[in-house]
């Protein structure tokens, strides 16, 4: 086959294909993962923070067709405007999933694939097919693009372009699209709108809103290809497409090998922590540490934090916002060993002010080593993804250590249903009554017998505007 046709090939199928040509072990997986979108997507709406409730008021201001909904507000908003909103919610706690050859999906696939089913009337079932589609071309593209090297080591943000493009799939779906549409809508996402990561240090907010620029852009490509405006057909292997801009060859047999005999979203990560995937490795081995000794703060003398270099720059001793601390291995292992537990990065500023978490900061480093680089560049999917040392030195000469290889919810170390349903739920009672939360996720469990997205969505909406007024 020539290289040309493996994405239209992808397309052609995921356009094509029905639930019941899915097994049901990948239509629970994808249920799933709708169900952690909305736990997280409540979490945030819980934590009334001033960028969520200007986010909302913004859109509540906004002039458009009454397409779909406004969870927070209970108001019916154009669908672009929806799929911005539910982005941002989606990721704002950094508590969305994602892939290790990619970032985060569920926080850009979900939001444009539940705008457009608003728009369109579609069913649970069919939303369900959109999403599915967007999770197997994410993970497609992400080994067709980053399969011969590391997208850390890719000075381009090119695995914010895997959303958009995987996200206009999932949403192109929905508006029954054609695969030359399909293929026009994903040069049309392909376009960046952010070009560095300087808020990993300084906190700023671009992070929190670049998600929902994604869906939104997702939307908007696959409306435009919609009324037959197409960006670049071959944006990923084009003479100066994406393929041009990552450090190895582009293998984009990786969009069809195998398809339709499994699915990629069973290799998709959940988060059991709010943080940066890279600090999961290290949160779990320092609460490896707490658990099995009796490790006081006042007793730390020194901590070392030891991963791969990518890892090793999401490193700040100033934090300035809930996102310096979502991206910073001295915060979170010092919360670990503080508390004993992680905890929502909205948090930062008491702790900070109690004092403690701030002196453990202090006494943290965090180093490189050649070992875990060179496990990371070959890393697999069951080995290696994340690793991670942390090593507690006391005050009278005591060492405990813990390494950590493939941090929990990894695939081969995953959440179960059980811990992934407590952690919907406790985010989800941030602003949901029991009864209330309990009848949500049977919703999203059985979310195929549906009839129509857009009462489910209204439904939410106004428990949740119905709860904050009592």
């Amino acid at each position: 086959m020539n290289e040309e046709t493996h994405v239209e090939e992808m397309i052609g199928f995921l356009s094509d294909l029905a639930l019941r040509q899915v097994p049901r072990k990948t239509i629970e997986r994808t249920k799933l993962a709708i169900m952690d979108f909305f736990g997280n997507a409540l979490g945030a709406l819980g934590t009334g923070h001033e960028l969520i409730n200007a986010l909302l008021d913004f859109a509540s201001e906004s002039e458009g067709a009454d397409e779909s909904t406004l969870l927070g507000r209970e108001k019916k908003i154009g669908c672009l405007e929806a799929a911005m909103t539910y982005g941002v919610l989606g990721n704002f706690l950094d508590f969305s999933d994602g892939h290790f050859r990619g970032g985060h999906v569920n926080d850009r696939v979900v939001p444009a694939a539940l705008a457009v089913a608003e728009r369109v009337g579609a069913t649970g079932n069919e939303f369900i097919m959109g999403v599915l589609a967007g999770y197997e071309s994410y993970v497609r593209m992400g080994y067709a693009l980053f399969g011969n090297t590391d997208p850390a080591s890719v000075k381009a943000p090119l695995f914010v372009d895997l959303g958009p493009m995987a996200s206009s799939i999932a949403a192109g779906k929905l508006l029954g699209l054609t695969v030359e549409q399909m293929a026009g809508a994903m040069g049309l996402a392909a376009s960046m709108q952010i070009s560095a990561a300087q808020y990993t240090l300084s906190g700023g907010h671009e992070k929190d809103l670049c998600p929902g620029h994604e869906a939104r852009r997702a939307v908007f490509s696959a409306l435009m290809a919609q009324k037959g405006v197409f960006g670049s057909k071959d944006i990923l292997e084009g003479a100066r497409g994406l393929s041009q801009l990552v450090d190895g060859a582009i293998d984009l047999s990786r969009l069809t090998d195998g398809l339709g005999e499994d699915f990629k979203i069973h290799e998709c990560y959940f988060k059991p922590y709010p943080a940066c995937r890279y600090l999961h490795a290290s949160i779990d081995a320092a609460l490896h540490i707490t658990k099995e000794h009796e490790v006081t703060p006042e007793r730390i003398e020194e901590i070392t934090v030891t991963t791969n270099s990518s890892s090793a720059r999401r490193a700040s001793y100033e934090i300035l916002s809930h996102v310096s601390a979502i991206f910073s291995h001295q915060y979170q292992v010092a919360v670990v060993l503080a508390e004993g537990r992680p905890d929502l990065p909205v948090h930062w500023q008491e702790k900070m002010q109690r004092g403690t978490v701030g002196e453990l900061i202090k006494r943290t480093q965090v180093l490189s080593s050649e070992e875990f680089n060179d496990l990371y560049r070959r890393r697999t999917l069951d080995y290696g993804t994340w690793p991670s040392h942390v090593e507690v030195r006391t005050r009278t000469g005591d060492v405990y250590d813990s390494t950590v290889l493939r941090p929990k919810g990894d695939p081969t170390n995953p959440l179960t249903n059980e811990e992934l349903e407590d952690k919907f739920r406790l985010n989800a009672l941030r602003v949901l009554g029991e009864d209330q939360v309990d009848g949500l996720q049977q919703k999203i469990l059985k979310l195929e017998d549906v009839d129509g997205i857009t009462d489910f969505v209204r439904d939410l909406a106004g428990e949740v505007v119905g709860r904050k007024r009592q």
